[in-house]
């Protein structure tokens, strides 16, 4: 129940840093022009820094084991989210920004301030362990299909977040500390990372119509898939498998992946839609849908894993 309440918190919080952004498009005080570049911003600077930081942890030999496995689990959830959502491309039931949004969650700038503040920075490291794949997929798979074109490898090698992504990895395994100064600015551009992906998808959905969003009848399958399908799916393979019925220590921690699992969209594929002018518009509808909605849906598949795996 506190994760409840603190992930409604902050979810409220954000949803009105969205609103002043869509204010700041309304009465003309920024154009699409600024959106773009804020988008960027957030992209390009901002996430890279959340993602360093997020690897700054004392590590022991059982730390490293369970951010394995947890490594681990996230790449198998996105290979088979990958494999069920390109099935429903091929059979007419999504569209590209669908598709990135059943796939790609809110696993880093929601996912990880929450379980810092509801579980402790022990959940907080094995909670950073899903945002790895998710970066290397998003920015490969989910890149390219988003801009209609091949994949250049040049353009991941120089990729500020899959560089940040490295070089957090190489900082957490070799324990390099990082200058006080630096390791402070760091973590304030990390901490803009929420407010400013929130402002873009308010600025975005200045433009929208709203009362024809919310009629549309598919929108509200693809948040089910989403916030339901996907993480119950992912949920019936694991439970199947039996892993945990074998280790049950590892209860706790997949718990803490699966919060991940059943977050709402991720905000980048709204990001990218505005960069690539892909239907940003509903791309950033599906965003603040999902928000709002998870505030109900988070709590449900938390509470159906207690039941399905009880400690």
């Amino acid at each position: 129940m506190n994760a409840s309440l603190v992930l409604m918190s902050k979810l409220i919080s954000m949803m009105i840093v969205a609103a002043v952004g869509l204010i700041t498009i309304r009465i003309g005080l920024l154009d699409e022009r600024d959106r773009r570049q804020l988008a960027k911003l957030s992209l390009y600077v901002l996430q890279p820094c959340l993602i360093i930081s997020s690897f700054q942890i004392e590590l022991t030999p059982e730390r490293l084991k369970g951010f394995g496995l947890a490594v681990i689990f996230a790449g198998l959830i996105h290979a088979g989210f990958i494999a069920a959502a390109e099935l429903l491309v091929k059979i007419g039931l999504l569209d590209v920004v669908e598709e990135l949004t059943v796939i790609y969650t809110n696993c880093g700038n929601l996912i990880l301030p929450i379980v810092s503040m509801t579980l402790g920075a022990e959940m907080t490291f094995y909670a950073s362990a899903f945002p790895i794949f998710f970066n290397i997929l998003f920015w490969t798979h989910g890149v390219s299909r988003m801009s209609g074109g091949g994949f250049d490898w040049r353009k991941l090698v120089f990729n500020p977040n899959i560089i940040a992504l490295f070089t957090g990895i190489v900082i957490m395994l070799l324990q390099i500390p990082i200058p006080g100064v630096l390791k402070t600015s760091i973590q304030m551009f990390s901490d803009m990372l929420g407010p400013t992906s929130m402002l873009v998808i308010g600025m975005t959905m200045a433009g929208a119509d709203l009362k024809k969003m919310l009629s549309m009848k598919k929108a509200y399958l693809v948040i089910f898939l989403r916030l339901i399908g996907f993480p119950l799916l992912a949920m019936a393979v694991l439970r199947l498998s039996g892993f945990l019925t074998r280790h049950p220590e590892y209860i706790p921690l997949l718990r803490v992946s699966f919060m991940a699992v059943a977050a709402p969209p991720g905000a980048n594929v709204a990001q990218v839609a505005v960069i690539y002018d892909r239907e940003p518009v509903k791309a950033g509808f599906y965003n603040i849908m999902g928000m709002l909605l998870c505030v109900l849906t988070m709590p449900l598949i938390d509470y159906i894993y207690a039941i399905v795996f009880p400690v």
